[in-house]
């Protein structure tokens, strides 16, 4: 009876001094928490948009080309707008996408030797332009993310341009691309549960002297869709590419981010 009593009290002991290393080790053993799968992943979204852009611009020339929107949009035949973003923990591949073909006119009045003319300038515009680039988050908390990238801006142009004053009728037409190599920075920071504030800049040269584009947008969440609305611009300044010297499309936004 004894040698039993032992016995039981010596693997009651036992199971007492092993019932805390057992806890020790169950709670020593990894967790993944959602934030860690969502970064373990490839992250995508794709942005269809409406950029309700003017153009405005120098011929080689010198003769000014301002196209607002009411007329760009009068004249638009085609357009295709998107931007593509795929992102893994703080890496990220970003492309943005727009296509259009459109025509304006543009008529003032010229004084040649005490007279007075009427110079008209009709221009038609096919353009494509493609922003690529790599990123890496620079600050990544649950309000805020902002990400450097590097990488490069594509444009290819074609222009057909009739000038005439008075009874002088001229024309030209031309096609050209440049690329360039362009930095900065692309983030965003939620203000409210399902309000935020997206922003991007960059900046870079190449074959053009200089080459630029800001954007600021305010986007609401909707399950895995952000609408938003902001304004953007994107400039050039270059050496007769396709018959001009400038060229400088900006206006109102309006898109929707597909998120999966």
């Amino acid at each position: 009876m004894k040698t039993r009593f032992a016995y039981a009290v010596a693997m009651l002991s036992l199971i007492v001094l092993q019932g805390p290393a057992s806890a020790a080790d169950l709670a020593a053993e990894p967790t993944v928490t959602p934030t860690q799968i969502v970064e373990d992943r490839w992250n995508f979204s794709v942005t269809p948009y409406f950029w309700m852009a003017g153009l405005g611009g120098e011929t080689a020339s010198g003769d000014d080309i301002s196209m607002p929107f009411n007329q760009v949009i009068k004249n638009l035949s085609f357009a295709v707008m998107t931007s593509i973003a795929a992102e893994k923990g703080r890496f990220g591949v970003y492309s943005d996408l727009i296509y259009m073909n459109l025509e304006g006119s543009k008529t003032t009045t010229a004084k040649i030797v005490r007279r007075t003319f009427d110079a008209k300038l009709d221009a038609t515009i096919q353009g494509f332009i493609t922003t690529n680039a790599l990123g890496y988050k620079i600050v990544d908390t649950p309000g805020t993310a902002i990400a450097g990238f590097g990488g490069f801006r594509y444009l290819w142009l074609n222009t057909d341009l009739d000038f005439s004053l008075g009874n002088f009728n001229a024309s030209a037409s031309g096609q050209g691309q440049v690329i360039d190599a362009v930095v900065g920075l692309r983030g965003e920071t939620k203000f409210a549960d399902r309000w935020s504030v997206g922003y991007y800049g960059d900046i870079g040269t190449g074959q053009s002297d200089v080459t630029w584009q800001l954007f600021g947008a305010i986007g609401y969440e909707i399950k895995n869709v952000d609408l938003f609305a902001g304004y953007r611009y994107i400039g050039w300044r270059f050496d007769d590419v396709a018959g001009l010297d400038a060229l400088d499309v900006h206006g109102p936004v309006l898109g929707a981010r597909f998120k999966f």
